[in-house]
């Protein structure tokens, strides 16, 4: 206490009289029905802590997958989940608040009042608190307690009604103009909560559970539209993953309410079992959008249009995987390229191939000439192939020696349109 406070203490207590004390026992118990009238004294702190750590997480996320959208799919759900989470869990986070406070203990702490004619006076065995009662900002009375909230000091002050006599406590309701009355709130912490619409209730949390469970394939279907509205290939599917986590809240929301009716003697059970099943199942599968791709600037097919000798479209989406070994043992350093234009006009790309002789439709390559096609490179019959050999600078011609070439194998593919490159070391024996 600062020394002006001390002074005015002392002043006021020589020349008032004290009119009535009263002892208050604050416990886990108490902490939590205060709780519940000034929610926000627990709830934003938390929230605020809680958002603070998404937006680390979310920064990191977005480093690592390179995607605002991703990070803000992950940041509006986690968030969702901090709102809600602390709202329903708004008696355990009270008591780990209480605890805090309390130095990792949990006993009760003790409080004296004395009370003046125009102010009390808050003690503990180490510090006291002279407040005028004009400075309370609000205050509650219930059937058990009175609340009194001292935004000076972030304090709410409790003082119970059986430590009180009556003339106390129609003194202290003399004091306050603001009164705030919920005498008849019989809300009991330490039971079951009693529930009028318990129906209703099973009833939800039934429909919740289903809903839980059929989660997981609505997510499965809604990332085959995704694909349909964003196309991903090969390996790049996982970048679409990230609709998973839009179907986060049923499962989290399952736990939530879960935990808090089975507290209220309601069988949910299968509701919290099945909201971490499937929960965790989506948070893998939505985290398979954070993996690497192979996926590269699609400048880079410049390197490759000599080679192709056909007119390709400006844009597309280019894929470059390079591997030591594919799988034929005769054919290493193997670079496999392909190259997507689903959103592109391939008319002159199709047109420039098919009068291209150095392109074959694959039910017209020579049988010999099948050594040089990777095994996964065999197509349909409306597939084009051209088979470049950079040594001998030949297209679709089997060595004449034996020895070490360097081969480009491609295929055009009208169905899919997709163009394939395979690039890798050939031995000819």
């Amino acid at each position: 206490m600062s020394n002006e406070n001390k002074k005015q203490t002392k002043k006021k207590t020589s020349t008032n009289k004290c009119l009535y004390t009263c002892e208050s026992i604050v416990d886990i118990y108490e902490y939590k029905k205060m709780a519940k009238y000034f929610p926000n004294r627990i709830y934003l702190p938390f929230v605020i802590k809680g958002t603070y750590l998404n937006i680390a997480t979310t920064a990191l996320i977005t480093i690592i997958s390179k995607s605002w959208i991703i990070s803000l799919v992950f940041f509006l759900v986690y968030e969702i989940f901090l709102l809600i989470n602390y709202k329903v869990r708004l008696e355990f986070f009270s008591e780990k608040e209480f605890i805090k406070r309390n130095k990792g203990k949990e006993n009760s702490a003790v409080f004296e009042t004395e009370f003046y004619d125009d102010y009390f006076i808050r003690k503990t065995k180490k510090s006291s608190l002279t407040i005028s009662y004009s400075e309370i900002s609000k205050y509650i009375e219930n059937d058990t307690n009175f609340y009194l909230e001292y935004p000076d000091r972030k304090v709410i002050i409790i003082i119970q009604k059986n430590k009180c006599d009556n003339e106390l406590i129609n003194f202290i309701r003399s004091k306050f103009n603001n009164l705030e009355n919920h005498l008849g709130d019989n809300s009991n912490f330490k039971k079951l909560k009693k529930y009028h619409n318990s129906n209703f209730i099973k009833t939800f949390m039934i429909i919740l559970f289903i809903a839980t469970i059929c989660s997981l394939w609505a997510a499965l279907w809604s990332m085959s539209l995704a694909d349909k509205i964003n196309p991903q290939h090969g390996f790049n599917f996982t970048k679409n993953a990230w609709v998973f986590w839009l179907w986060l809240p049923i499962p989290i929301l399952s736990i939530i309410l879960g935990f808090k009716y089975k507290n209220a003697g309601f069988k949910c059970t299968k509701n919290i079992v099945g909201g971490f099943i499937i929960a965790f199942l989506l948070l893998i599968y939505g985290s398979f959008c954070l993996f690497p791709t192979f996926s590269q600037d699609y400048s880079k097919i410049d390197a490759y249009k000599n080679i192709i000798d056909a007119n390709l479209p400006d844009n597309g989406e280019l894929e470059i995987q390079n591997w030591e070994n594919y799988f034929d043992d005769d054919k290493s350093n193997y670079t496999k390229i392909d190259v997507y234009y689903d959103k592109e006009d391939v008319s002159s790309l199709v047109s420039s191939i098919e009068n291209n002789s150095n392109w074959i439709l694959s039910k017209e390559i020579k049988s010999e000439l099948k050594i040089l096609i990777p095994s996964l490179l065999r197509a349909d019959e409306d597939a084009y192939f051209s088979i470049y050999n950079k040594t001998t600078d030949e297209y679709n011609a089997i060595p004449k020696t034996s020895g070490n070439y360097e081969i480009y194998a491609m295929k055009y593919d009208k169905s899919d349109k997709q163009l394939e490159i395979h690039k890798f070391t050939y031995l000819y024996k």
